[in-house]
C-alpha cells in the first residue's frame, strides 16, 4: 500500500495525540510512505508551536527535529512543480482550501491510485478525496476509508 501523508497525519509521530497509534499503525502497514516536500516545514512548525504551547518540553525540541529527520528520510518526496502547483492553486480556488492543504489535496490526487491511501486530520481534504473516488484514511477517526 502506498499511503500519502499530509502534516496532519506526520506530526502525531512525534507529538503524543489522540491519532499518534492511528498513524503510527498506517506508517508500520504502509509498503511506500509519500508526501510533499511543504512536510518539512509544517512539521518543523508544528514542533516549534507545540514546545512554545507547552504541549511538548522545550528541552526536547532538538530530539523531536532531529527524529523529524530520521522519518523524513523515509518518506519519498514530490516536488513542488509547475503542474503540481497549478492543480493546487485549483483546488484552492474551487474548494476554498488553504494554500498548503491545497497543495497536499493536488498531491494526493497526483499520486492516488489503486492500492494507495491518502492520509489527512482535514475534514475538507479527506471530503475531497474522498469524492474523487480516492481511498481516505483519517487518523482521528478508528474507521477510516
Amino acid at each position: 500500500m502506498i499511503a500519502y501523508l499530509d502534516t496532519s497525519a506526520f506530526v502525531p509521530m512525534m507529538v503524543r495525540e489522540p491519532s499518534s497509534e492511528a498513524c503510527r499503525d498506517l506508517w508500520d502497514k504502509a509498503g511506500s510512505l509519500v508526501s510533499t516536500r511543504l512536510l518539512h516545514v509544517e512539521a518543523t512548525a508544528a514542533l516549534a508551536r507545540a514546545a512554545i504551547a507547552g504541549r511538548i518540553r522545550k528541552s526536547s525540541l532538538p530530539d523531536r527535529l532531529a527524529r523529524l529527520e530520521e522519518l523524513r528520510q523515509r518518506i519519498q518526496m514530490i516536488e513542488l512543480d509547475e503542474p503540481l502547483l497549478e492543480n493546487a492553486a485549483w483546488f484552492a480556488a474551487t474548494f476554498g482550501l488553504r494554500g498548503y492543504d491545497a497543495t497536499h489535496c493536488a498531491a494526493g490526487v497526483a499520486i492516488g491510485s489503486e492500492g494507495s491511501v491518502l492520509a489527512s486530520g482535514e475534514r475538507k481534504m479527506l471530503e475531497i478525496w474522498s469524492d474523487l473516488g480516492f481511498s481516505t484514511f483519517d487518523p482521528n477517526r478508528s474507521g477510516s476509508g
